[in-house]
């Protein structure tokens, strides 16, 4: 299980926020640190809606909490680039709307896999037009 801290530390290093020893805890990056947790709860409710999941999130009050009920593969691969977005809309919008760009792009084709069920009913709204029998309107 991944935590806000594994996405944070990527989303560094996508906006070259590293220090020279390539950690990306420093003075220039406290500001971002401080906004992440919400922005990332602002996520997982996100990727709850669209994975058709019901029910409340457990908030993520610290970088270093695990991120819950987040696939590691979508915590790491998609939402960092979400995160960086969010992070740089006001100081850079050039490079966060490229960030936004492929966060919607990663996600949906992550998404992409929850197909339809091939066994749901279909219902009927149009009640005997199959028939020709048009009721009136």
């Amino acid at each position: 299980m991944k935590t806000g801290k594994d996405i944070f530390d990527a989303a560094m290093g996508l906006m070259d926020e590293l220090d020279r020893e390539g950690r990306p805890d420093n003075p220039d990056t406290e500001e971002y640190a401080r906004r992440a947790p919400g922005i990332l709860n602002m996520m997982v409710a996100e990727y709850r809606i669209l994975a058709g999941e019901k029910g409340g999130i457990l908030p993520l009050e610290a970088l270093e909490e695990p991120v819950l009920r987040i696939p590691d593969v979508y915590a790491v691969g998609v939402m960092h680039y979400g995160l960086a977005a969010n992070l740089l809309v006001d100081e850079n919008p050039a490079a966060a709307g490229f960030y936004e760009q492929r966060y919607e792009e990663l996600r949906n084709i992550y998404f992409t896999r929850f197909g339809a069920e091939p066994d749901a009913a279909v219902e009927d709204l149009y009640g005997g037009i199959e028939f020709g029998q048009f009721g009136r309107w």
